[in-house]
């Protein structure tokens, strides 16, 4: 008994500490600024900070520039080292908790921000850097090189980019921080694009082994204290890589198991899992991560990764529980209702006339493009899921986005969606292109297929990717609207 007390008392201090610790990463930072001669470019009215995270998934936070030029963002990196996007004006920002920036802007000289402040030191020279011709941002590199002209093409740029930072380093003598974080910041252009040509080399069939070699070399990167931004489309093309080998070489679907299994050594794990897991919270699925909670729990603990995910889960799980606030987000903005959403936002005109045209009734769309293989493919599921009800209860609207009117109706005819109680919309006929696609960025879809799912009340109840009709929970969504 007496050694489980102790167990407990030592578990008890461990979590205690770990909440201290992430209190501190948690410390807001605030960046705040002026911008000079606005005249110079008189249509931009605000600024925006990007936290970088997961592609779709990343914070953006936007501030008005003031009258008198100023603006303000505050925010938790929750890393002890965090590199955030101040968008074209200081792309590689790198912040403690705690920090407070002031960075001076000049729209007449916009590549050389004035940084200042704690950190102020470190973010001039990273400034310098990279806006200052020292840095040369993603490589390019043929994927349709032979190994050899790919090998020799990289490490000769990769030499040359080495000789410029060298360059840098010995005319401005910045510190070791920054010594490091150059560093850091080609190492990760790096192997971005190492592994971008291994990914197009896997999905052709060919042996990629001594790439699956070089993951361990990952490693300092992805275990550092330092969050760089580079590291999210790292690691998402080191998991495209990792899909293409397994498809091809096992001729089987690339899952969990098989994820963990390749990784468990490496660093980059917690970071390919997330995306494995959290990523179908952008399409209102949030089964996977409940399904996998503890086996999210035991990979992935670093707070800038856990932290993101768990608040998007809570907001998506609160948005399917009780969906008015954001469909009505969704339908009428920042305005109070439609009549002023009409005026501020014409654009949504056509979807206020189709749910004018359908009150009462539950109403399904599907959006499609003629080009888009999982769009076709949800076709058949389609025409199954009209004959569960009946179009006095469900309507089923499907609206191709494309601008080939021509191949539209082929497709139409070639699935025989006409005379099968679904509306079939070609979008031009439905809103302007431009209207159309404003929609679409609103609603912030920007793939397809899409859908949207609208109860009785003319409430937007679930929308995104995953509801699909091929999916059994799309029919007890919809079910469930019936009842």
């Amino acid at each position: 008994m007496k050694h489980l007390c102790l167990l407990i008392a030592f578990l008890s201090f461990l979590s205690c500490k770990a909440q201290e610790d992430n209190g501190d990463l948690a410390k807001e930072v605030i960046i705040s600024g002026r911008v000079l001669n606005r005249e110079v470019y008189p249509k931009e009215k605000e600024v925006t900070l990007v936290i970088p995270y997961l592609s779709e998934m990343e914070t953006v936070y936007t501030s008005p520039i003031a009258d008198d030029g100023t603006f303000s963002f505050r925010f938790s990196p929750y890393a002890p080292v965090r590199e955030v996007v101040l968008r074209n004006y200081a792309e590689h920002l790198f912040v403690h908790p705690g920090d407070s920036l002031f960075v001076e802007i000049d729209f007449s000289d916009l590549l050389s921000p004035k940084i200042t402040g704690t950190s102020g030191d470190l973010n001039q020279y990273m400034a310098l850097f990279t806006l200052g011709g020292y840095y040369r941002g993603p490589y390019y590199c043929n994927p349709r090189s032979t190994f050899e002209e790919f090998e020799k093409e990289l490490g000769e740029e990769h030499t040359s980019r080495w000789e410029r930072r060298a360059d840098f380093l010995k005319k401005c003598s910045p510190g070791a921080e920054v010594e490091e974080y150059t560093a850091d910041l080609l190492w990760i252009d790096y192997y971005n694009a190492l592994f971008r040509y291994a990914m197009s080399q896997a999905s052709e069939g060919k042996d990629v082994s001594m790439y699956m070699a070089l993951m361990l070399k990952l490693d300092p990167l992805f275990s550092g204290k330092t969050v760089f931004a580079g590291l999210f489309p790292l690691a998402e093309t080191v998991n495209f890589f990792l899909y293409c080998n397994h498809t091809r070489k096992k001729y089987s679907d690339f899952e969990l198991a098989d994820l963990i299994k390749d990784c468990k050594d490496n660093a980059i794990l917690p970071y390919l899992y997330l995306q494995r897991v959290g990523a179908p919270l952008c399409h209102n699925d949030t089964l996977c991560l409940a399904d996998y909670r503890l086996q999210f729990d035991s990979i992935v603990q670093a707070p800038h990764l856990r932290q993101p995910i768990l608040e998007l889960y809570e907001d998506k799980v609160d948005y399917l529980k009780a969906p008015g606030k954001v469909s009505h987000h969704m339908l009428y903005g920042n305005n109070a209702d439609e009549a002023a959403a009409r005026k501020d936002m014409p654009f949504m005109i056509p979807v206020y006339n189709l749910l004018e045209k359908y009150a009462g009734k539950v109403i399904y769309v599907d959006f499609w493009g003629v080009i888009c293989p999982p769009c076709l493919a949800e076709m058949e599921p389609l025409k199954e899921l009209r004959k569960r009800y009946s179009p006095e209860d469900v309507v089923m609207v499907s609206i191709c986005g494309s601008r080939d009117r021509e191949a539209y109706h082929k497709i139409l005819e070639r699935f025989s969606l006409q005379g099968k109680n679904i509306e079939c919309v070609y979008s031009e006929d439905w809103a302007t292109s431009d209207d159309y696609h404003r929609i679409m960025k609103h609603w912030g879809m920007n793939s397809i297929p899409q859908f949207l799912l609208i109860n009785r009340d003319g409430v937007i109840v679930d929308y995104g990717t995953a509801l699909r009709p091929s999916y059994p929970k799309t029919a007890a969504k919809i079910d469930a609207l019936l009842k």
